[in-house]
């Protein structure tokens, strides 16, 4: 599902892989990191940044995974729990 584009696969600081459904087309998340809500958000700053330092660099042709990690508005309001 993941090489068809079907799903999006994530890989947590462990190295395990996570899998999610999301819209068609280039987009990026914003992912809870103590419950895993993912929301997907307009990247249209990022987008212009990351031509921008391409150009500046000679680069073409550049692909980029852009993903920001927090946490949600539930999970803020409980304690951090250390493992």
């Amino acid at each position: 599902m993941a090489e068809e584009g079907d799903v999006d696969v994530v890989r947590n600081p462990d190295g395990e892989s996570t899998y999610r459904r999301c819209s068609d087309g280039h987009h990026h998340h914003l992912t809870c990191r103590d419950c895993g809500r993912t929301v997907e958000i307009d990247g249209a700053a990022a987008e212009a940044w990351a031509l921008t330092v391409s150009a500046e660099h000679g680069y073409t042709d550049v692909e980029h995974v852009f993903e920001l990690f927090g946490r949600c508005r539930e999970c803020a309001h409980r304690p951090v729990v250390h493992q």
